[in-house]
């Protein structure tokens, strides 16, 4: 009981802090709507190549891009923790009787939660563009539920990053060089039947890449349950491993 308090109160401590400054729970929003909005414009042509699996570019666009979500957004939310090191709330917090583990959850619960609200924002815009599900709500479910795996992963990583680190630096500066090849090496802007040998090699090594090819269908044909399921088992261990280690290193930091 003592663990699902502490997981309540951190909850809730992070949530109050989205809703005193609401802008920043947006702000991976921005890249990814510019993307929405011209992106699919300059290429939409491209969906005449032959082979081509649909004749609309951003219908093929849109769900790798609710993908990409889990990463603009999450890969950055280390700087919550950073703020809370530079203002000495979290050694403090560590001196209280406070499960380590509960400080982990609450704060990935506020972000899951967070990132699913920023998935049906861009999926409400896109959908007024034209794109539809096939799958209906159960297909929305299923994308949250993918995106939200993948996104936790990052959210760790990140968190053990600044932990460790102590600083903004190694964040942005991994971030930034992450984020554009993690989704190259991956079938968001194009089908991975047009891309070179050595990216398909590439997309069996990117969490982004099984989280899109499960995602996808859902927009485009129905449910691939294949696919789906090796994606979130994929997801799941790298979701499980950026909390183990975004764990690890806050037990580390209050050492």
């Amino acid at each position: 009981m003592k663990f699902l308090h502490d997981v309540w109160y951190t909850f809730l401590r992070h949530l109050r802090n989205d809703l005193r400054e609401p802008v920043w729970m947006f702000f991976g929003m921005i890249q990814p709507l510019i993307w929405l909005l011209l992106f699919t414009q300059l290429f939409q042509n491209v969906a005449a190549v032959p082979g081509f699996p649909t004749s609309s570019y951003i219908e093929f666009f849109a769900p790798g891009l609710i993908v990409m979500l889990a990463v603009f957004g999450p890969a950055y939310a280390g700087f919550e923790v950073l703020s809370d090191i530079y203002h000495g709330v979290l050694e403090k917090t560590l001196v209280t009787p406070v499960n380590r583990y509960a400080l982990i959850t609450g704060s990935a619960i506020n972000w899951a939660l967070g990132l699913a609200l920023r998935v049906l924002i861009v999926f409400s815009i896109a959908y007024a563009m034209g794109v539809e599900v096939v799958t209906g709500f159960g297909g929305v479910l299923l994308t949250i539920l993918i995106v939200t795996l993948l996104g936790l992963g990052f959210f760790g990583l990140s968190n053990a990053l600044i932990l460790v680190t102590k600083s903004e630096t190694p964040l942005v500066v991994t971030a930034n060089l992450a984020t554009m090849p993690l989704m190259f090496l991956s079938s968001v802007m194009a089908p991975s039947e047009f891309t070179p040998e050595w990216i398909r090699i590439a997309m069996k090594l990117n969490p982004v890449n099984y989280a899109v090819e499960a995602v996808r269908p859902l927009f485009l044909s129905g449910f691939d349950w294949t696919k789906i399921l090796v994606s979130l088992t994929v997801l799941g261990i790298f979701s499980t491993l950026g909390i183990t280690t975004a764990t690890l290193a806050l037990r580390k930091f209050g050492e």
